[in-house]
């Protein structure tokens, strides 16, 4: 990339960043005061400057090198001895400077546990920082694990919590959003894909843990191929009826336990794969346009079947990528 396209894609990634905090702030100052109208083009304007900055963000993504910036988050986030020293001698004026103090103390923390176990993990292992993460609207407080009732900062309740898992079927920022026509791609590529990669390993490899914790690679086949009949189940009871309840029996990850995948033979787990996929292809095959817009409720959040669709391509790219990394370590 050309030094001065990187320079500009570089400063419009920073402002629009800026704008789209900065518009948001005073979008809710002229709620309060009755500009309506006002408030919806501020919000419109930062909905338009994040979307040009994570265009840039994107286009730069070869230059953003994960690590690098958790690195650089752990900068940003350093501690302020000016600013700390401020809120305690101004506490009584600067109650919510404190709540972000202490925010800033919790990130600071999970990011520095994040590097550490990326030093020996390829992703950060759930021993080093939990499943989920919760993350409070009023202060900025993450915490790990199960939803709090309240928020130990500022109080506020568990409804003012996003909650942060290992994958998710939609965010508000449309995160990996994908067109019907590359997820019909997507999906028809990647059996073949897993075959051709694990065709060149042993068949006990297959069966080999990284570690305790993690799932070898016939149990990570096993896992795609159960998420694949999950998305099944969901999308036609999604075409069956417009805002439904999607089922979500159990917890993804733990569909293929007790199945036996991590016993059977090469050639099982790949036609298994295929018979899944098959169902899944013909289901979105004879989708007529009008169905990608279709929504539905799940966990009490709208999803379209486009996002439903998107959640289980970019489910499988990433299995792919981990079995790539264990068959080339």
């Amino acid at each position: 990339m050309e030094s001065n396209l990187k320079q500009e894609l570089t400063a419009e990634l920073a402002r629009g960043g800026q704008a789209y905090i900065r518009n948001l702030a005073v979008a809710e100052r002229a709620i309060l005061q009755g500009q309506f109208n006002l408030a919806k083009v501020l919000r419109a304007a930062a909905h338009s400057q994040r979307v040009m900055a994570m265009e840039a963000a994107r286009l730069l993504e070869d230059d953003l090198d994960a690590q690098v910036l958790l690195n650089t988050i752990l900068a940003e986030i350093g501690e302020d001895k000016d600013l700390d020293r401020f809120v305690v001698e101004e506490s009584k004026n600067y109650s919510r400077l404190k709540q972000s103090t202490d925010a800033r103390a919790s990130l600071r923390d999970i990011v520095q546990r994040s590097l550490t176990s990326l030093e020996n993990n390829p992703d950060i292992s759930e021993n080093d920082v939990a499943q989920f993460l919760r993350g409070c609207y009023g202060c900025g407080m993450i915490l790990e694990g199960d939803p709090p009732h309240a928020c130990p900062v500022c109080g506020a309740l568990s409804v003012e919590f996003e909650g942060f898992g290992p994958f998710y079927s939609a965010t508000p920022e449309h995160l990996g959003q994908l067109k019907p026509e590359s997820i019909i791609k997507i999906l028809s590529n990647i059996p073949d894909e897993v075959e051709a990669v694990i065709s060149h390993v042993s068949s006990d490899f297959l069966y080999q843990k990284p570690s305790p914790d993690e799932w070898c690679i016939a149990e990570t086949i096993g896992h795609m191929l159960e998420t694949d009949l999950l998305f099944v189940t969901r999308a036609q009871t999604l075409l069956s009826a417009q805002g439904v309840e999607l089922p979500w029996p159990m917890p993804p990850w733990k569909l293929q336990e007790g199945k036996g995948y991590e016993f059977m033979p090469h050639s099982d787990l790949i036609a298994h794969l295929r018979a899944a996929r098959k169902q899944s292809l013909e289901l979105v095959n004879g989708m007529a346009p009008e169905d990608w817009l279709r929504k539905g409720t799940s966990f009490g959040s709208k999803i379209s079947m486009l996002d439903l669709a998107t959640w289980l391509a970019n489910h499988d790219r990433g299995h792919l990528a981990q079995i790539k990394r264990l068959c080339i370590s």
